[in-house]
């Protein structure tokens, strides 16, 4: 039932206190206004705590708290009422006063009839009546308990005390010691509305505390408590299956395998993981307890709504079950089922999911038969064919499951819609006519949604199903290998499916020349220029003959990015072969459309166009609302952008929650691993930027994004470099080069060569910066490229820093800075400025350090307060300003963020350019502020 615990230090005799604990009872989380009303009323004896709620909502774990602060001063006892043991008569009083440890204050000779019941405390009671009837028992029970002194006895699930134990109790109340805190738990829709004990007024004071389900933020932080901080899509999730019962939420989120994936994940990806958890052993048992003693009618009806799986009237009940739905109201009083407005159903899904699985196959195939026929039409499709596959019933799944993948399509909710069919063509009596059809659909579908990594084995196992023609194995290829092109390292198998799909006579020539347009994109693979373009003619000569339409803007948007990134056509242009106008009722043409219009801005972003990139982003993602995979694509361009226009705040969660909606995706979750590779290196994160960084798919260059890569080795290349590891930097940067001039894609090197001439230089390897350049400037001459200009007047900064006096360098990086600043890269234009500065140029330091910090550039700010200081520049007097109190002020801040990252006292202070004792004193303030004992404790408290 528990296990007795030790309390602390001792008041009065040396015996120890003890405390009756329930297994696995945690401390109480979001429960402040209750935890508040039953410790002061637990104060002032003789006061009786009625503490009530629902099963699993929380009132062992509030209980359980009380008896820990109420033992810190005094002797206390809990016991929980358990229905499958025996009810022994006085079974309650026994487990609670058999380990009194002290010496009783005066007893009447009553007491002794309790002897025989407690005989580990006869030393210190009378001697017994011979054959003492119950109620002298009773008598002698209420003698001992006036006897206890100061104590409070805690009675969990006291709507199963044993009725021996319930008069005493009662007569407790109404002649209570004046010592005594009695705290009673129970669940209201099993006792009457008095509570355990009735309505008897007594003479302790009454006090009945309410205990109710939490709500999501509620269910947020007790799952916070289990796995660390999860999404508001998560808490939300948890909400909905275990109705804020903190039990059910704790063993759900403590089941899930990898729990960092619900720290950001949104809310498709949060039904996926949390729906992979079986229900919990502890949820089956609460239901098991619950259903204990039900049989007959109520018992079906109880199976039927855990089939039916949705709301439904007591009469849809009983038809499914065969039987009376009157017996509905007493399953309601005992909270077994709800009444909601929809209808009577189960409290929350896993109670619901609980029931349904301990169903023999049997019963389940024969009321899920019985719900098929009793809803007919009227219930959504997706219910009826959840029945209808349940019954077995191949024809009417078929049938109902298609409407529900329509229902989905049409509500764009496309990722559900591929669910359907993924099912449904899963099933090996499917005819072949249907699976064909189906099969196309889902490869049109598949390639919206965010979860290739399990279409992808599904269009593998129809490649190789007889059923279907060779033309509709062609499609299945095509469409599998622009999936593949998502995963890492599956850049090889892809392009030989589609090559060998796209030559299969009676393939539907839209779908074909989409596998086609894939060879004309220059991002993946190592495909010359040449070949891109010869691709792209191929299509494009396609689109001219072909009418406006969903198929022509299609091609479009598979191939408009890689004309604008080869110079082949400008912005203007382009989009003039985009229609103007769209039927607002045709969502395919409008998906297809916003698809267009994010890898635009896509490109726009790698050249400089950043108000037009932005302009085409806020169109393009309001068209593929209903396309997660397409979304995230043009939310990780959004993300970039906001790096580069400064805007910090919150971007590395949003970078986050980017990953964890596209698992396995590269081409999305490498662009965002960069963006947060930059922040953690402006952070002074050096371990966690070069972890993200080679994330971008470093280890596989040809099947990665590839502008993401250079960009990646131009960041990894400057780590370096400042580690003094100047061999390291230059490798990095050889190995970009080679890949820039291999493809000689330069609408690319707008990272790569500012990065490569300090290395070149470090290295003593200036002919090769200067080719490098040189390339670089005929490359870009036909580009209208904004961001390639600017980058290449710092490049040219950077490689007359490495020949030539300051006096000459420094207003080239000052013009060089300008340009950044004016096209809008704040960070950039001051990381130049700061060039400039430090070879005297007439900048502020302190100034730069406000830039930076306006940011979030934390530890550039500090190295510019430290390059003041060395200059002599007065520093602003911190005398007169505010005090923080527990809050941290904003350099507690900077090194707090250091301190979590698990950085040393002397790490941190090099870092910000500041001494270790100034260090060592922060930390200190930091650690009391926080109430950490220790700075391992803190870490592994606030560590990332």
């Amino acid at each position: 039932m528990g296990y007795l615990a030790g309390r602390g230090p001792e008041c009065g005799p040396a015996a120890a206190r003890r405390v009756w604990v329930r297994p696995g009872t945690a401390a109480p989380v979001a429960r402040d206004r209750e935890l508040a009303a039953v410790t002061e009323a637990a104060k002032w004896p003789p006061s009786l705590v009625l503490v009530e709620g629902i099963a699993g909502v929380g009132k062992s774990a509030l209980v359980a708290e009380l008896a820990r602060r109420q033992g810190v001063e005094h002797w206390v006892a809990t016991r929980r009422c358990d229905p499958s043991r025996d009810r022994a008569p006085f079974g309650v009083l026994v487990d609670l006063l058999s380990t009194y440890p002290r010496a009783f204050g005066p007893l009447g000779p009553a007491a002794g009839a309790v002897r025989a019941h407690l005989p580990e405390l006869t030393d210190r009671l009378p001697p017994s009546p011979a054959r003492p009837s119950g109620g002298v028992v009773a008598a002698g029970f209420r003698e001992v308990i006036g006897a206890l002194g100061r104590v409070t006895l805690v009675v969990e699930d006291a709507q199963w005390v044993d009725r021996w134990s319930l008069r005493v109790l009662r007569a407790v109340v109404d002649h209570p010691p004046a010592g005594l805190t009695l705290v009673l738990t129970y669940r209201p829709e099993q006792v009457g509305p008095g509570g355990p004990l009735g309505a008897r007024p007594g003479r302790m004071t009454r006090t009945r505390v309410v205990v109710e389900p939490l709500g999501r933020d509620g269910v947020g932080r007790v799952a916070a408590q289990v796995v660390g901080p999860v999404s508001d899509a998560v808490a939300a999730a948890l909400w909905r299956r275990t109705g804020g019962l903190p039990f059910a939420v704790a063993e759900l989120v403590g089941a899930v395998r990898d729990p960092g994936a619900l720290r950001h994940a949104d809310e498709a990806a949060a039904e996926r993981v949390l729906g992979r958890v079986p229900v919990p052993w502890s949820v089956r048992d609460e239901m098991a307890d619950q259903l204990r003693g039900l049989w007959g009618a109520a018992a079906s009806l109880v199976h039927a709504a855990a089939v039916v799986a949705a709301p439904a009237s007591p009469a849809v009940l009983g038809e499914v079950a065969g039987v009376d739905g009157v017996e509905v109201a007493r399953l309601v009083r005992r909270a077994v089922l709800v009444e909601t407005d929809a209808g009577i159903a189960f409290r929350y899904p896993l109670a619901r999911q609980a029931v349904y699985e301990s169903l023999p196959g049997g019963e389940r195939r024969r009321l899920h038969e019985r719900a098929l026929a009793v809803l007919g039409e009227r219930w959504p499709a997706r219910r009826l064919a959840t029945h209808a596959r349940g019954a077995g019933a191949l024809s009417e799944w078929l049938r109902h499951g298609v409407r529900a993948a329509e229902e989905a399509m049409a509500a764009g909710r496309d990722d559900i819609a591929v669910g359907w069919l993924t099912e449904l063509v899963a099933e090996p009596a499917l005819p072949a006519d249907d699976l064909a059809r189906l099969v196309t659909v889902l490869c049109g579908h598949g390639l919206r949604g965010a979860r290739h990594r399990e279409l992808i084995p599904v269009l593998e196992r129809l490649f190789t199903d007889q059923r279907l023609s060779e033309r509709v194995r062609a499609e299945v290829a095509i469409g599998l290998g622009l999936l593949l092109m998502r995963a890492p390292g599956d850049l090889p198998r892809a392009d030989l499916k589609i090559r060998t799909a796209v030559r299969t006579t009676g393939v539907a020539g839209t779908w074909s020349l989409r596998g086609v347009a894939i060879f004309g994109m220059p991002y993946l693979g190592n495909r010359s220029v040449e070949e891109c373009r010869r691709w792209q003619g191929l299509v494009f000569d396609r689109i001219d003959a072909m009418p406006p339409g969903p198929q022509r803007t299609t091609l479009l948007a598979s191939t408009l990015q890689s004309r604008l990134t080869l110079g082949d056509a400008g912005i203007a242009d382009l989009e003039d072969l985009l229609p103007s106008r769209v039927d607002p009722d045709d969502s395919e043409h409008l998906r297809q459309l916003g698809r267009a219009r994010c890898n635009l801005a896509d490109v726009c972003a790698w050249l400089g166009h950043y108000d037009h990139a932005r302009a085409l982003l806020a169109d393009g993602l309001r068209g593929v609302e209903s396309a997660p995979y397409v979304r995230s694509t043009g939310l990780g361009t959004e993300a970039r952008l906001d790096w580069l226009a400064g805007r910090w705040s919150g971007l590395d969660d949003r970078a986050e929650a980017i990953v964890a909606a596209n698992p396995g995706a590269l081409p999305v979750t490498g662009e965002v691993r960069l963006v947060q590779g930059w922040l953690a290196l402006a952070a002074g994160d050096t371990a966690r930027a070069e972890a993200c960084l080679r994330d971008t798919g470093l280890a596989d260059p040809e099947s990665a994004v590839t502008p993401v890569v250079l960009a990646a080795i131009a960041a990894l290349s400057s780590v370096a470099l400042d580690r003094g590891d100047v061999r390291t930097a230059c490798t990095h940067i050889d190995s970009g080069a080679e890949i820039l001039r291999r493809q000689r894609v330069w609408a690319w090197s707008g990272d790569l060569v500012p990065a490569a001439v300090p290395a070149y230089a470090a290295a003593d390897r200036l002919d090769d910066a200067r080719r490098l350049v040189d390339q670089t400037a005929a490359g870009i001459a036909t580009l209208d490229g904004p961001y390639l200009s600017v980058s290449l007047a710092a490049a040219y900064a950077h490689l007359a820093a490495a020949t030539n006096p300051p006096e000459v360098v420094a207003p080239l990086y000052t013009a060089a800075a300008a340009q950044h600043q004016e096209l809008g890269l704040p960070y950039l234009a001051a990381t130049l400025t700061e060039r400039a500065a430090l070879l005297g140029a007439p900048h502020s330091f302190l100034e730069l350090a406000k830039t930076y910090e306006g940011i979030g550039a934390v530890i550039a700010a500090a190295r510019c307060r430290h390059h003041a200081r060395r200059a002599g520049t007065p520093m602003p007097s911190t005398r007169g300003r505010r005090g923080y109190g527990r809050a941290l002020s904003p350099r507690e801040a900077e090194i707090a963020r250091l301190l979590a990252d698990g950085r040393t006292n002397r790490e941190i202070a090099e870092t910000l350019f500041l001494s270790r004792r100034t260090v060592e004193d922060h930390v200190a303030n930091i650690l009391r502020k926080h109430g950490a004992l220790s700075r391992a404790a803190y870490v592994s408290r606030h560590g990332s």
